[in-house]
């Protein structure tokens, strides 16, 4: 497996249908028509794709086995002056004043590979890009326990604050968690501690 920055348009729509796909299908997302960030589901030839406003600053990050695209990660800056969660839930101070941090969202991996090590591949490429681009907070949200539990066991961050839900009909509450990308001696720990699985091929889930 090897995983790198999406830069193909139909890369980026097949990252799209396997968001749709796991999160739509499977972990039934609600998506309210009227939701502040434009999220919908769009028909394209391709298939069925998750698509919203923070798709025109967002960067894909994405993990092949061979040359078939199997789990994929969004990032994305603010668009239109904010992040994608703060249009739902108000965001801690020390990341809204950070000018470099960026939201992690759209984490999907298809069904066969979510026990091979396809999310750390993921994880390890987004660490070393925080590494490089020297710090940003790294933030998304996520369930407990799961995937909560691997965010903070696994990938070495914070849950933060009280559960919320996107909206009030959502059945499951959610965290916030988060890295410190200023950090660099842990971040360089958890790019170790990657390449240690990897080298064990331990299983990502």
């Amino acid at each position: 497996m090897n995983a790198r920055v999406l830069t193909e348009e139909q890369e980026i729509i097949e990252a799209k249908k396997i968001a749709y796909e796991v999160l739509v299908k499977e972990e039934k997302w609600e998506l309210p028509a009227d939701n502040p960030s434009g999220l919908h589901v769009k028909d394209l030839p391709q298939g069925k794709v998750l698509w919203d406003d923070y798709d025109t600053v967002a960067t894909w990050l994405g993990v092949f086995e061979h040359n078939s695209l199997v789990g994929c990660l969004r990032i994305c800056r603010r668009f239109k002056g904010k992040f994608e969660l703060e249009r739902y839930h108000e965001l801690p101070d020390f990341i809204k004043q950070d000018k470099l941090a960026v939201e992690g969202t759209r984490l999907a991996v298809r069904k066969h590979y979510r026990q091979s090590t396809a999310v750390f591949k993921l994880l390890k490429l987004l660490y070393k890009d925080l590494l490089y681009s020297n710090g940003g907070y790294l933030f998304g949200t996520g369930f407990l326990p799961n995937p909560g539990k691997l965010y903070v066991n696994e990938f070495g961050m914070t849950k933060h604050g009280l559960p919320f839900r996107y909206h009030p009909e959502d059945p499951k509450e959610v965290y916030l968690y988060y890295i410190n990308g200023y950090d660099r001696p842990n971040l360089i720990e958890m790019i170790s501690k990657f390449e240690r699985l990897l080298k064990l091929k331990l299983p990502s889930g």
